[in-house]
């Protein structure tokens, strides 16, 4: 099955995020938008991942998250990359929580591909994607505005591991398994 480590955000931010997704889309063309109900951030994603390696995994995230306790983090800011010409992915970000939460994912990375998953070949960034560009049109422009914006804060006090199916409609995602920190 198809498999990512997440953080899961709270219904109120959750809401505040597809309340501006829901403006953008008015004004913006060209992205495939993340619905409400699917805003999460992704520590490692895993890919396709054989059923008799779940317990494995379960219990590599709970080595990652023994003696870390939990924390709160503030989503703030919107923004694309890669930085350049051709943004790619539309993304709210994390401001308070971002180094402790990059750090839980460094761990995770770290201890998986020592048990020989897939590495990471970009560096961490803490953020929720809210769009997939597929033709640049007006999309700096209509972020430039929003570098500042709140959307509120979470406790991060799990990770949870996800299962992805992909479908037509879009993706569907079903947690797992909860690991507390």
């Amino acid at each position: 099955m198809r498999l990512f480590i997440a953080v899961e955000l709270p219904d109120e931010v959750k809401e505040k995020i597809a309340g501006l997704v829901s403006e953008l889309k008015k004004e913006v063309a060209g992205v495939r938008w993340v619905e409400g109900k699917n805003l999460h951030l992704t520590l490692k994603f895993l890919g396709w991942v054989e059923d008799k390696k779940i317990e494995e995994v379960i219990a590599l995230m709970e080595r990652a998250a023994k003696g870390r306790g939990g924390f709160k983090a503030k989503v703030e800011g919107v923004g694309s990359f890669p930085i350049g010409p051709s943004p790619r992915v539309i993304w709210v970000g994390l401001r308070e929580g971002s180094g402790k939460l990059s750090g839980l994912a460094e761990e995770i990375g770290s201890l998986f591909s020592h048990a020989g998953y897939r590495r990471e070949e970009k560096a961490f960034a803490s953020h929720v994607t809210i769009g997939r560009v597929k033709e640049e049109g007006n999309i700096r422009e209509k972020l430039a505005g929003l570098k500042t914006a709140a959307f509120g804060e979470s406790f991060i006090g799990a990770l949870a591991l996800m299962k992805s199916e992909l479908t037509p409609q879009g993706p569907v995602y079903e947690k797992l398994k909860e690991v507390k920190l």
